[in-house]
């Protein structure tokens, strides 16, 4: 393993007369990296050629032009260098990347378990209705209702709707999760409703997306399973 690996721009430096050994031992080591510097001298002569004589920028200039504090002279120069060199463009680009700001990291939102409604502290229980079931959870102000209807055969169905600020909430992202299959999926339509079809016995997950945090529903089970 070569201890000294070539670094980008060390080549077109070499051929520009710096005094690098470590350059110079792989060169007389690696025929292809000796055909790279042949290529390069080749490319660097006929931007030379195309340019009447004009120099190539040095390192300084690229980081000058990548910082945006380079003269328009000096931009022209290394433009014209990138436009016509492969070296130069990987070189320009890695300075690019060193100048742009880190992407920000997304913020994980909390988890909030939902609980039962009757459970809920501070909130009044709804006279049950049928058999569904009602969750709530006061630090999203949201409220989740799920039925369960009786099976189709061998294929159960749930279903429900969304509620937040005592309002229907429309195009929020409701996940179920099994062990049994991939997540599904759905966003509540405009009255705050989703569903989830052909499901066979086994426990479920079910949460809820929000701006402010994911709702966690108990696990479901349906069936015997």
């Amino acid at each position: 393993m070569n201890p000294h690996p070539i670094q980008p721009g060390e080549l077109q430096a070499y051929l520009e007369g710096a005094e690098l050994p470590h350059v110079a031992q792989a060169l007389a080591a690696s025929p292809a990296l000796r055909q790279e510097l042949a290529t390069l001298r080749r490319q660097t002569q006929a931007l030379q050629r195309f340019f009447g004589g004009l120099a190539i920028p040095d390192p300084q200039e690229l980081v000058d032009v990548a910082t945006g504090l380079a003269t328009a002279e000096q931009h022209l120069r290394v433009m014209a260098y990138v436009r016509a060199s492969p070296q130069g463009r990987a070189d320009f680009t890695n300075l690019l990347a060193l100048q742009a700001p880190p992407q920000p990291k997304r913020a994980l939102l909390p988890n909030v378990l939902a609980l039962p409604q009757a459970l809920a502290a501070g909130v009044r229980s709804l006279e049950p209705t049928s058999a569904d079931q009602s969750f709530y959870a006061s630090a999203l102000a949201a409220q989740i209702v799920v039925r369960v209807p009786p099976p189709a055969g061998d294929h159960w169905r749930i279903e429900g709707y969304v509620i937040q600020q005592d309002q229907p909430a429309p195009a929020v992202r409701v996940t179920l999760r099994s062990d049994q299959f991939r997540p599904r999926p759905r966003l509540t339509d405009a009255e705050g409703f989703f569903a989830f079809t052909r499901l066979p016995a086994g426990h479920y997950l079910l949460q809820a997306l929000f701006p402010q945090g994911r709702l966690l529903l108990p696990p479901l089970r349906l069936g015997e399973a």
